[in-house]
């Protein structure tokens, strides 16, 4: 059974896809209802000025497949829906960010042009957490390379929920979970790892920095950064996630190693707010 559009839109409806992560739908320009993605509800992230573009030098910037590209070079989960007949039947679709200093940055992208595969592609993903409870009860199995330290959930307690935290939250841990598992034998960085690094750690305005040393020499904010292990070690944990709306913090373990476990220590409010 092949997908149209009409049975798309019902079959998601059904589905609650408005609750999903988002599932992209994609075709050409042609048809009307996916110009922008008929299930892309919140901002656009991509940029007009950005290339984006197909193994084959197809331009897709501004295309609902570009959308779906800058979502996972975002880390978020998407997909594609192809209609059929189309050029577009063939998964994974390739599409390379051509970065302004030269390099380029390729991801593949998961479509579905049959029934059978968006529905079992739909039903893996997970329902959004509606509250910071949900919220960490769902970290473990979604990051199953990261060490989730207990009582995280005190941190959040008394604190409006925020959705958009906890979107931006899911991307940081995803960095940091991915990170984990980049490493070869003998315990180097991979060039995956060191990708990731330069994305997220080294380049200016990075989304992951250590603390400032006049956080460090602030007697109260080590005290807070100051952890305990399941062993009963101590871990100061200055190294950090960002998030600017509002101004969250992701704190965890550092260095991170092939034959240590990362762990997330603490997630809430920035702490030394000016």
């Amino acid at each position: 059974m092949m997908w149209e559009a009409r049975q798309i839109v019902q079959y998601c409806r059904r589905s609650d896809c408005a609750v999903l992560p988002t599932f992209v739908v994609h075709s050409r320009p042609t048809i009307d209802i996916a110009k922008n993605g008929p299930f892309v509800e919140d901002d656009l992230l991509r940029n007009p000025g950005e290339y984006l573009a197909l193994a084959d030098d197809t331009l897709v910037t501004e295309e609902t497949i570009g959308e779906a590209a800058t979502r996972a070079f975002n880390g978020l989960p998407v997909g594609l829906v192809s209609f059929a007949p189309s050029a577009y039947q063939r998964t994974p679709i390739e599409v390379n960010w051509h970065r302004n200093d030269g390099s380029i940055e390729s991801c593949e992208l998961p479509n579905d042009w049959e029934a059978k595969e968006l529905e079992r592609r739909l039903a893996s993903y997970r329902q959004p957490p509606e509250n910071w409870a949900e919220f960490i009860a769902q970290l473990p199995s979604r990051f199953p390379h990261l060490s989730f330290l207990p009582n995280l959930e005190e941190y959040l307690a008394g604190q409006p929920f925020y959705p958009y935290a906890v979107e931006r939250s899911l991307v940081l841990l995803d960095v940091l979970n991915r990170l984990k598992t980049c490493f070869d034998a003998e315990g180097r960085r991979t060039a995956e790892g060191e990708e990731l690094v330069d994305n997220y750690f080294r380049r200016g305005k990075a989304l992951f920095s250590d603390s400032s040393d006049s956080e460090k020499n602030d007697a109260n904010f080590r005290t807070a950064m100051t952890f305990k292990d399941p062993e009963g070690r101590e871990l100061i944990c200055f190294w950090h996630g960002k998030i600017k709306t509002p101004q969250y913090r992701i704190h965890f373990s550092y260095p991170i190693e092939k034959g240590a476990p990362l762990y997330v220590a603490y997630i809430g409010e920035k702490l030394t707010k000016k």
